[in-house]
Order: C-alpha cells, then sequence, then structure tokens
C-alpha cells in the first residue's frame, strides 16, 4: 500500500484554506462571541482511574455514547479501538454508528465505524480531508462534519460482530444554545453490492442499473462519499459517469464524464493522494490480482440542492466477465430525519472480500490468548466471554469467561506441527467456589480447587500431536471459570 512522504502532507495541508481549519468554523469567526456553552461526551475512567475506554464491548452490546437535548451542533467526533491491533480483523465492519436526531426512531446516520470514516475493506491507512481525518497512524479517527440539531441528538455504537471489542475510546465534543433558522440535520448511509455485473455504457440516459450511491426524499443538499471498490483482474473499473437525478428527474440533471472524473482526477488512478475536497487514501494491487481503491469526493464548495428528493448514482463499466465490489457512504443535509433508510448489510454480506478463511498455519509454539476462543465456542451455544481488565493484570489485556456449569468444553486451539509438546494453562480468579478441572489428552485431569487471587497456572503435562495438527485440552467447572492464556511449546 501506498503512504504518504513529508513533501505530500506539506502539500496537502498548504492546500487546505486557512478559513477552514476550525472544523468548518472560519478562522474569522473564532473572535465572535457566541451564546451557547461548550461540552464533551466521552469514554472517560468514571473512578478517577486510567482505563478510559469502553471495556468488553460484547456482541449484539449497544452503548449511548450521547443522548443530550438542544438546541446544539456537534463539532467533533474521535473514536479509537484497541482492537486495531491483535483483535478480531472485521472490527471495522462489526461496529455500527448510528445517530438519531429530533427523537426519531430512524437513525439518520447508519454505516460501519471503519467505514463512516473513509476505512473501506476493513483495512486501514491515513485519509486527510477537511471533513474526516484518519491520522498517520491510522487509529485516530476524526469527524468534522458541523451537525446541527434542534430538539434532540442521541449517538450510539453497536457491536454487530462475532465477537467482543477489547476496548473502545471516543470524544465527542458539542454546544448547546440557539443556532441558525434553516439548519439541515446530518445524514449518511452506507451500502453495498457484492459481485456487482458490468453494465453496457451504450443509451445510458436514465442509468436504471447504475450504482446508488443515495437516495433520499426531502429538501436539503447532497455534500459527498467515500466509494470503495475490490476489483478483479480484467479490466478498468472507472468507465463510468456520476448521474444525478433531481427532484423525480425521469433523466438527471448532473451527469459527468467519467469515475475519476468525479472524483477530480483525470485518466485514472495511479497514486494516493489527500486533498481537501477529493483523494485517493487508497489505491493497492493484492497478491492475487486484485485491486482495493478507496476514494472520495466532498460537496463543500458545491453542494447538489434538492427540493423534494435525490437519486446519486454511477455507471459501472468493465469487462463483461467481471465482477466487482462496490461499497459506500453518501454524506448528506436534509430539514428533517429520515423516515426509511436501506437495510444494513448483515454477518457475512457485511464481511470485505479481503477476510476469506486462508488455510491455518502450523504452529510450533505459543502463547495463545483464551480471548480468542469467544467467537467460536459462542457458536456452538457456548457461554463464552471476552473480558478486557485493566493493563498489566493479565498477559494480553484480557481473559477468557465461560460460564457453563459442569459441561466439558473443549478449547479450539490453533492448529500445531506434528510433534510432542507441553502445555500449561494460567486460570484467573473469580470468586467461584467450586473447583476446575482441566483435562490434556494422554494426561490425568489436573484439579484445582481453588484459583489464586494473582491467578494459578496448571502445568499439564506433554502431549502427541499427530497429521491433523490437533491438541485436544478440556475445561469444566459447576461455576463460571475464566482462562488468561495456554502456553504451548515443544517438548525439552
Amino acid at each position: 500500500m501506498k503512504t504518504y512522504s513529508l513533501p505530500m502532507l506539506l502539500v496537502i495541508l498548504l492546500a487546505i484554506p486557512a478559513a477552514t481549519f476550525a472544523g468548518g468554523t472560519d478562522l474569522a469567526d473564532l473572535a465572535t462571541v457566541v451564546d451557547r456553552t461548550s461540552h464533551r461526551a466521552s469514554s472517560f475512567d468514571r473512578t478517577g482511574g486510567n482505563d478510559d475506554n469502553l471495556m468488553s464491548f460484547e456482541p449484539g452490546q449497544t452503548a449511548v455514547l450521547l443522548d443530550t437535548k438542544g438546541p446544539g451542533v456537534i463539532t467533533h467526533i474521535w473514536f479509537t479501538v484497541s482492537a486495531f491491533r491483535g483483535g478480531p480483523d472485521t472490527v471495522l465492519r462489526d461496529l455500527v454508528l448510528r445517530i438519531y436526531w429530533e427523537g426519531s426512531k430512524t437513525p439518520s446516520v447508519e454505516a460501519p465505524l471503519g467505514d463512516f470514516f473513509g476505512l473501506g475493506h476493513g483495512r486501514v491507512y491515513p485519509v486527510q480531508s477537511l471533513p474526516i481525518n484518519v491520522g498517520a497512524d491510522p487509529r485516530a479517527l476524526n469527524c468534522y462534519w458541523p451537525m446541527p440539531f434542534y430538539k434532540h441528538a442521541r449517538i450510539e455504537l453497536t457491536n454487530e460482530g462475532k465477537q467482543s471489542v477489547r476496548r473502545i475510546y471516543f470524544n465527542i465534543s458539542y454546544e448547546l444554545g440557539k443556532i441558525q433558522p434553516n439548519q439541515g440535520l446530518f445524514h449518511a448511509e452506507y451500502r453495498s453490492v457484492r459481485d456487482l455485473k458490468p453494465q453496457v455504457l451504450v443509451r445510458n440516459t436514465h442509468g436504471e442499473d447504475n450504482y446508488v450511491l443515495l437516495d433520499t426524499e426531502g429538501e436539503g443538499q447532497y455534500v459527498g462519499c467515500f466509494l470503495f471498490v475490490d476489483a478483479a483482474p480484467g479490466g478498468w473499473w472507472g468507465e463510468g459517469d456520476e448521474m444525478i437525478f433531481v427532484d423525480g428527474e425521469s433523466k438527471p440533471s448532473i451527469v459527468g464524464t467519467g469515475t475519476e472524473d468525479y472524483f477530480c482526477e483525470a485518466w485514472g488512478f495511479d497514486r494516493v493522494t489527500g486533498f481537501p475536497y477529493y483523494g485517493i487514501p487508497l489505491l493497492d494491487k493484492l497478491p492475487n490480482g486484485r485491486t482495493q481503491t478507496t476514494c472520495y469526493r466532498f460537496h463543500v464548495p458545491d453542494p447538489v440542492r434538492f427540493k423534494k428528493a435525490i437519486r446519486v448514482t454511477i455507471e459501472h463499466g468493465w469487462a463483461k466477465d467481471v465482477t466487482n465490489d462496490y461499497s459506500s457512504v453518501a454524506f448528506w443535509y436534509q430539514t428533517e430525519p429520515v423516515a426509511t433508510r436501506p437495510t444494513l448489510p448483515k454477518g457475512e454480506d457485511a464481511r470485505p472480500r479481503n477476510h476469506a478463511a486462508e488455510e491455518p498455519k502450523r504452529l510450533t509454539s505459543v502463547r495463545w490468548p483464551a480471548m480468542q476462543a469467544e467467537t467460536p465456542l459462542r457458536a456452538l451455544g457456548i457461554g463464552a466471554r471476552a473480558i478486557t481488565t485493566g493493563y498489566g493484570q493479565t498477559q494480553f489485556g484480557g481473559y477468557l469467561r465461560l460460564d457453563a456449569p459442569n459441561q466439558e468444553i473443549a478449547l479450539p486451539l490453533p492448529l500445531f506441527a506434528p510433534g510432542t509438546y507441553q502445555v500449561q494453562v494460567k486460570l484467573v480468579a473469580l470468586g467461584s467456589a467450586a473447583p476446575v478441572t482441566l483435562a490434556l489428552d494422554g494426561n490425568p485431569q489436573s484439579i484445582v480447587e481453588r484459583v489464586e487471587s494473582k491467578g494459578t497456572v496448571v502445568t499439564l503435562g506433554t502431549a502427541e500431536v499427530a497429521d491433523d495438527g490437533r491438541l485436544k485440552l478440556t475445561v469444566r467447572s459447576a461455576e463460571p471459570l475464566a482462562i488468561d492464556f495456554v502456553l504451548v511449546k515443544p517438548k525439552q
């Protein structure tokens, strides 16, 4: 993947007009005293400690990040997630951001967290634009779209994946007080089509088969989008014009000259760029010949206005036997919250193609975080949850909690190369009174009557691993039990 050099970053920064550095507020306006109060909603540690995050955010859990009456305006949203390193690789699609205005039951913003911030394909990379920034360490997500509201604002984050997310940090800056009349409410919509077939770009005057970026009713203005394309080998995917239908038009009143032209480039995409209103933050060719591209266009100086409705589409033309994956996030403002929206893709339909299962690597030694067993055990109906701990309390910042009374549970260990291995398990104290029974294939059971407050390391002996690579280790207790890690190393 191409990255930014320091000279390019300087060019990008110098290209941003000086009057726009204050998150949409002109520098000249900063001297104006406004009758509003400043506030922040954040994940700070309410005990006064340093665990300033949402911990052990389990599948299906929803957290309310902000819930306030208006009038007011949200000026900045920041996130980071510990799972960018060492966590589930689908976390950017698993976490879903929803924002509700004026007490509406329908979210005006609904998008996977990563895609909302321009991180498509389940990947991380810098994004340098005026309204959306992802840091040079691409784990810092920043949004500067101004989000005014009159009556009420509510922001939620939901884990729609299969695995707990260890730590989520957030800061939301907002002001309360009188706002200008005729302010539109901020909206964002995620769409995705897998295996999109090519169009025949002849006599396409009505755009019936175009890829749809946005289709909404109301009064407002369209202000831009991210487009993410995972393209198969076999032709340039950008031979397609944008076609925008305003207020119910049967033929578009706005028609462009090509995909790269709409995203303010020309003659294809040949390098990573990032400018205030347009850019290509990801342009990567994969070993299998596919290409992954992220591009953005923000209509900050040139919003597309509509009175009744708008439909924003783009053609998709390439070699006839090739299918590509398209996904996108469109941004717009309108005077009322949307009443309906497309259903968000779920489960495997939401997964980026690059997360297809690979042949597991055979290990020869590992200190295996037991938290990794959460997803496969949940799939078997076993009560398993990855629990985050304070820094330094466990080997990997968390442990696996099992709540399956008297059930013998086989831990889904990784595969190993054939050989003889020594195995240890570290248990975590939960305050349970029941003993814990552990069994390693070919060895007598080990019974731990009481787990010490600092944890107990149990040496289980040695086991032979055959050509199938499997090492059988089971645990059982009448009460909940917790495991920090399993240490597997070759017999000395």
